[in-house]
């Protein structure tokens, strides 16, 4: 039942993009016009099934503003009408951020370690961000994390190991942990596994009772 609904929201999502059709919904939320890539597709898939309402949600990490592919998750809380932020450690990518259009209010200059830089939000989305940080650092700093998120944290990230060094001059941008389903389940996470190219992709999500 769940790969035939996940076939459906994919099928929408290009739909939606293709031929602008008033946006659909997934259980209480609005799907806005976007060809929704099978990776994406995990988020809608979570939404779909979540009871809570949401009202503030918190980006982890930006770049390259101009390029409409990286604001999915913003057209998501635009339709919806939920208050966003993005938290970004790379200053360049800020001011690059603020000069091609991201509204200065709505991004924070910090290290999303560092809990005491933002406040608590309602879904928390830290998408390809956990093999940028040592594993025992993360691991460390993950109940602090946790505490920030009211009702639901999600993390996305490669299947196993990708090799990247830094990009752009930016080292935040390496690989320096990699990660499997079964870390995210001892940890008492849900998980979703894409195998849409090598390596594949793992989201992890917790649902905050």
């Amino acid at each position: 039942m769940k790969k035939r609904w996940h076939k459906i929201l994919i099928y929408l999502g290009g739909i939606l993009e293709l031929i602008r059709l008033p946006n659909c919904k997934i259980n209480n939320y609005s799907l806005p016009w976007h060809k929704f890539t099978q990776r994406e597709q995990t988020l809608l898939n979570i939404f779909s099934n979540l009871n809570h309402e949401i009202d503030t949600f918190l980006n982890v990490g930006f770049h390259d503003w101009q390029d409409s592919r990286n604001q999915w998750w913003v057209k998501f809380c635009k339709v919806n009408k939920i208050n966003w932020n993005i938290i970004e450690i790379f200053l360049p990518n800020v001011k690059r951020a603020i000069a091609a259009g991201c509204p200065k209010d709505k991004i924070i200059h910090a290290d999303f370690l560092d809990t005491k830089a933002y406040n608590n939000y309602d879904c928390i989305l830290h998408w390809h961000g956990p093999e940028h940080i040592d594993k025992k650092i993360f691991l460390d700093n993950l109940p602090s994390i946790e505490n920030k998120a009211n009702k639901l944290l999600i993390f996305g990230m490669p299947l196993g190991e990708e090799i990247q060094g830094a990009q752009y001059g930016n080292k935040y941008e390496e690989h320096i942990s990699s990660w499997e389903e079964i870390d995210w389940k001892n940890l008492g996470y849900s998980t979703m596994i894409v195998n849409d190219r090598s390596p594949g992709h793992i989201t992890a999500y917790k649902i905050i009772k």
